[in-house]
């Protein structure tokens, strides 16, 4: 039962994960040129930021599942790298497109901070992971995934905002640009740093603290480890 619970928390970013391929990315994808509307001029780094970038959405769940039951370590360590790999692959295909955007220098700034804090949290993910710092891991992967996660909320925000009547176009992307990664890793912050602040933790024992007035003007010797016999202190009158 207790699998049952940790499968399903797996289960619901993948499944979200899908249904944004589905009805988003895979528009993207294909060999007609009709597809990329404006990004044309630069299909193929889009085509690239978009399959790497959805492996890592994919492979996050399947990651965050496997350390939870903490089973098959060898598969964990393959996906980690396979992981780690698309990271690095879609975050410098997402500078390329944040600096030939056609939405303005703000947004394209916006995705490039995203960019910048995909690749840090993945970086010390992967750090912590090699020096054997297995919380430190945890807590820099689940703060990679959240920005991983930034496809996802990319594109809800500028519906929503769209639905909502917000703004032009330009404003709506440019908002969702910054809102989608730094709210979501904001409230993780808080939660993960929470835990720790309201934790309960054992209360040190100080020891005691001998009081001096127990010690008489001329302390005895056998208190300092002294012995009269075969000692070489000399005591004069």
């Amino acid at each position: 039962m207790r699998n049952q619970g940790k499968a399903l928390i797996a289960a619901v970013p993948a499944a979200i994960a899908l249904l944004f391929f589905y009805g988003f990315a895979f528009s993207y994808l294909g060999s007609d040129p009709g597809r990329f509307g404006i990004y044309l001029p630069r299909r193929q780094w889009l085509t690239i930021h978009i399959l790497a970038g959805g492996t890592a959405l994919l492979l996050g769940p399947v990651q965050f599942w496997l350390a939870m039951v903490r089973r098959t370590a060898i598969l964990h360590r393959v996906l980690g790298l396979s992981y780690v790999t698309c990271v690095f692959i879609s975050g410098s295909a997402a500078f390329y497109l944040a600096r030939h955007t056609d939405f303005g220098w703000v947004f394209g700034v916006g995705f490039s901070v995203m960019a910048c804090a995909w690749l840090i949290s993945t970086t010390f993910a992967t750090i912590a992971i090699l020096r054997g710092i297995s919380q430190q891991h945890r807590e820099w992967m689940i703060r990679s995934y959240v920005v991983t996660f930034g496809f996802v909320t990319f594109r809800a925000l500028v519906m929503i905002l769209e639905v909502a009547r917000v703004g032009r176009l330009v404003e709506r992307m440019t908002a969702a640009s910054w809102l989608a990664w730094s709210v979501p890793l904001l409230i993780t912050e808080s939660i993960l740093q929470g835990r720790k602040v309201f934790a309960r933790s054992p209360v040190a024992t100080a020891a005691p603290v001998p009081d001096a007035s127990v010690y008489s003007t001329s302390p005895d010797q056998a208190a300092f480890g002294l012995q009269n016999s075969g000692s070489t202190y000399l005591h004069r009158p």
